[in-house]
C-alpha cells in the first residue's frame, strides 16, 4: 500500500528555498514512549556502536556514514563517548596513513569518511583531522578518474557513474569549501550533482537509477532504494552550504524536489518504510533507504532548504512521522539496526532482492542521522 498524494503536486519548487510553516511539530509529538523517542533511540543505537566496535573500523564508505551518525549523536546528546569513538578512529587512521587506501582502484568508497573528519575538525579544531579530509579532496580533484563530462567514476579503469559516489564526494567537497573558504569545491559538488542527474535521473518520476556506463551509454533499469537515499543525502548536504539567493541553489532545488516528489508517495503506509526497489511492491522493505529519506526530509524542514506548499505540509509531516515510527520498531533490544541490505552493485530487480539483509554500518549510521534530525 502506498500514499495516494499526487506526485506532481506534492512539492512546489521555490527559488527562495524557504520551507513553509508546519506548526513546529516534531516527529515525536504527543509520544512519550522511549521506544520511539528519537533521542532515546539514538542513545541506544550509539551505545551499541561503541560496544560493537572496540577497535577503529576501516576507512571505508559504510564507516563514513556510521561516523557521521556518531558525530550527530554527540551533538544531540553531548555524550563524550560518542566523540571519543570518532576521535579514536581519526587518530588511528591519521597515524596509519590513508594514501595506500585511497590508491586502491581509486575507489570512491574510501572518500566518505572525510565528511565526519571535517565534522570532527570543526568540533575539536585539531588540524590532523582537517589534513585527512584534505588528502581525500586532493585525490578526488586531481587523481580520480572521470567521465568525459567530468563525472567522478566509482573506481578507476571503467568510466561509470554510480549514485553511491555522490554521497562519497559531495558532502566532503561542499563542507571543505565552507571550512577552508574554497568556493571552487562547492562549485564542483554542484557540478557532480548536475552531471549525475543528467545521466541518471528519470524524467518521468524524478527518481534516480543506479548506474550509467559511458562506453555503452546505458543505465541500469531499476529505481534502487538506497541509491536514491545516497542522492537525497548528497543534495541535502550540498544545499546546506548554499546561500538562499544563490543561482546554484536554484539549479539544485528543481531536480531535488522532483526526486522527493517521486519518493514520498511510494512509502508503505503500514510500515512507514520504503522498498529496496522503490516502485516494485513485491520487493522487501529496506531500512537504510528509509532512514536516508527521513534524514533528508527532516533536515530540509529543520533548515528550510526547500519549500513545501501549505496544502502538503501536513502530508509531509505524516510521511516523516510514519517513517520514524517504522524505523524505531526495527531497532533491536541490543541497539542494533536490522533490515538493512548488504553492499549492492548495479543490477536488475533480482540482484537487489537477492542481497543479504541484516545489520550494517551504513544502515546504523543512517538511522542515527534520521533520529538526530
Amino acid at each position: 500500500m502506498t500514499h495516494s498524494i499526487n506526485r506532481r503536486r506534492f512539492l512546489a519548487v521555490s527559488t527562495a528555498g524557504t520551507l513553509l510553516a508546519t506548526g513546529g511539530r516534531t516527529l515525536a509529538a504527543d509520544r512519550s514512549d522511549s521506544a520511539t523517542d528519537p533521542k532515546e533511540v539514538v542513545i541506544k543505537v550509539a551505545d551499541a556502536v561503541v560496544r560493537d566496535f572496540p577497535k577503529p573500523p576501516p576507512f571505508n564508505w559504510g564507516e563514513g556514514v556510521l561516523l557521521t551518525g556518531m558525530m550527530r549523536a554527540y551533538r544531540l546528546t553531548g555524550h563524550q563517548r560518542y566523540l571519543k569513538f570518532v576521535r579514536d578512529f581519526a587518530d588511528h587512521h591519521h597515524k596509519a596513513g590513508i594514501v595506500a587506501t585511497l590508491q586502491q582502484r581509486g575507489y570512491c568508497g574510501h572518500w566518505g569518511p572525510a565528511f565526519p573528519m571535517l565534522m570532527l575538525y570543526e568540533q575539536t579544531r585539531d588540524k590532523r583531522y582537517l589534513e585527512l579530509a584534505e588528502q581525500v579532496a586532493q585525490f578526488m580533484t586531481t587523481r580520480a578518474e572521470r567521465t568525459k563530462d567530468g563525472g567522478l567514476s566509482h573506481f578507476n579503469g571503467k568510466p561509470q557513474l554510480w549514485v553511491d559516489t555522490l554521497d562519497m564526494c559531495c558532502p566532503v567537497l561542499s563542507n571543505l569549501a565552507r571550512i577552508a573558504k574554497r568556493p571552487e569545491l562547492q562549485e564542483e559538488a554542484v557540478r557532480q550533482l548536475e552531471v549525475f542527474a543528467r545521466h541518471l535521473q528519470d524524467p518521468k518520476t524524478g527518481m534516480f537509477y543506479h548506474m550509467w556506463d559511458e562506453a555503452s551509454g546505458k543505465r541500469t533499469p531499476e529505481l534502487w532504494g538506497r541509491g536514491n537515499g545516497w542522492v537525497v543525502m548528497s543534495y541535502t548536504e550540498t544545499l546546506k552550504n548554499e546561500k538562499p539567493d544563490s543561482p546554484r541553489r536554484r539549479r539544485l532545488i528543481e531536480p531535488f524536489t522532483r526526486q522527493l516528489a517521486g519518493i514520498v508517495p511510494l512509502q508503505d503506509t503500514t510500515s512507514g518504510l520504503w522498498r529496496t526497489v522503490l516502485d516494485k511492491p513485491d520487493t522487501y522493505l529496506e531500512a537504510s533507504c528509509s532512514a536516508m529519506f527521513l534524514y533528508g526530509m527532516a533536515e530540509c524542514r529543520n533548515l528550510k532548504l526547500i519549500a513545501v506548499t501549505p496544502e502538503h505540509a501536513g502530508p509531509w509531516m505524516d510521511t516523516m512521522r510514519r517513517a520514524w515510527e517504522g524505523l524505531a520498531k526495527i531497532v533491536e533490544k541490543n541497539g542494533r539496526v536490522g533490515g538493512v541490505s548488504a553492499g549492492t552493485g548495479p543490477s536488475g530487480k533480482a540482484g537487489y532482492v537477492g542481497r543479504k539483509v541484516g545489520t550494517f554500518t551504513w544502515g546504523t549510521g543512517a538511522l542515527l542521522l534520521a533520529g538526530c534530525a
